[in-house]
């Protein structure tokens, strides 16, 4: 595991502990899940974790939270963080740092985490149901209404969720009592269906007899609970235990450091005069330059592996140009371990230029010589990449001329 990931694993199993504890149901869920069902591992390097839980068992475990919660850890939720993007909550480790410039604004507790959603039961009632829906997705419009496509029956859903935010003491007493609205509405044990919804999507169904005994499964050593493969098969299909497994990687647009409290970070960025809002889009700004940039620097790159290249080929010619017929004997006389010591410094040079898409040739003959040399070593495959990569007009013996020749 990378430190990341074992930072990851720690909050999890200290989420297994307390839910294990107090007798709380949960299930490993989505990316994190999936990568215990195919690999029993993190796998790729992942920056987040995910767990369900029903409405009962997380208003459960924020309770226990609330006394026993250990030291460095935070549970953001809209009970305490009306900027918190949906219905659910993340268990974070306060001394580490996540920044997801993309999404910064959706949470205000940046360290890794392990993302708590709620499986929710269908409301019994349409009225609920309508009330549950007008809330969320009013709520959701509030976030970077210029970044929102959203069809205009949410206009009369943003008007009834901005009218009772006007201040960050009414944010987060809306936010407050959406939760618990949320919570009455979505637990519903007569429901057959429940389904999982995240911030500005669509929900994803499932049958409820899919939760009803969680399957034990295995990550990085420790056992875990998880949903019903038919839980799988709804999100990846039938072939989910071999399909290619979805993470997310590090990237310009995501800063994690396991050493790095996030609280520290953002300090030493406002003594700078940066707001996180401030610092999110001037780093925005900064890596689409970079990325606009990068085909001009890409260019200039191979002009000069190019101009590398024309200088392997000039060396290489002046060292085997003297022991050229010495080399064509060596293989005539199937003294094939010698011309291989003969051959080593071309050959270093040879996949070096490899390595950036570049065939290697400074002599036709010399350069058979090494092609029958890897053949013999069984490297067939590699000897045609190489040839396809050799440019016409370096199939011609090297000239090289004096200043003074025309």
């Amino acid at each position: 595991m990378t430190d990341i990931q074992k930072t990851l694993f720690t909050l999890l199993t200290e989420i297994d502990g307390i839910c294990r504890r107090h007798g709380i149901s949960y299930f490993l869920s989505e990316n994190t899940a999936l990568a215990a069902v195919q690999i029993k591992a993190f796998g790729l390097e992942r920056l987040n974790a995910e767990i369900l839980m029903r409405v009962p068992d997380l208003e459960r475990f924020i309770e226990v939270c609330e006394e026993e919660l250990p030291e460095g850890r935070s549970l953001e939720s809209w009970l305490n963080s009306p900027s918190y993007g949906e219905f659910g909550c993340r268990y974070v480790d306060d001394d580490s740092l996540f920044l997801d410039l993309a999404n910064y604004y959706r949470y205000s507790h940046y360290g890794l985490g392990v993302r708590i959603s709620v499986l929710r039961d269908q409301p019994a009632g349409k009225l609920g149901k309508k009330l549950a829906r007008i809330m969320e997705e009013g709520f959701e419009s509030t976030f970077f209404e210029d970044k929102l496509e959203a069809p205009e029956y949410n206009e009369r859903y943003e008007h009834f969720a901005r009218s009772r935010m006007k201040t960050d003491e009414k944010r987060l007493s809306f936010t407050r009592k959406m939760f618990k609205e949320l919570c009455k509405a979505y637990t519903n044990p007569g429901s057959e269906r429940c389904f999982v919804k995240s911030f500005r999507t669509e929900p994803q169904f499932f049958k409820n007899e899919w939760f009803s005994k969680a399957e034990t499964v295995e990550l990085e050593g420790r056992k875990f609970p998880a949903p019903a493969k038919q839980y799988f098969t709804a999100l990846y299909g039938a072939d989910y235990k071999h399909i290619w497994l979805p993470g997310r990687p590090e990237t310009q647009y995501v800063i994690a450091d396991v050493a790095i409290p996030y609280r520290e970070y953002l300090k030493a960025a406002a003594d700078y005069g940066l707001s996180i809002e401030q610092y999110a889009h001037d780093r925005q700004v900064y890596n689409e330059k970079m990325l606009a940039g990068k085909p001009m620097v890409d260019k200039i790159r191979h002009y000069w592996d190019l101009l590398f290249r024309t200088g392997d080929r000039i060396e290489l010619y002046e060292h085997y140009a003297p022991v050229k017929d010495k080399l064509l004997r060596l293989e005539r006389e199937g003294r094939f371990d010698e011309l291989n010591g003969e051959l080593m410094p071309y050959r270093e040079r040879l996949m070096k230029n490899y390595e950036l898409g570049l065939g290697l040739c400074f002599d036709p003959e010399i350069f058979g010589l090494m092609c029958r040399q890897l053949e013999r070593e069984g490297e067939g495959s590699l000897v045609n990449e190489l040839r396809e990569l050799i440019p016409p007009e370096h199939t011609k013996p090297l000239v090289i001329k004096e200043y003074d020749d025309e």
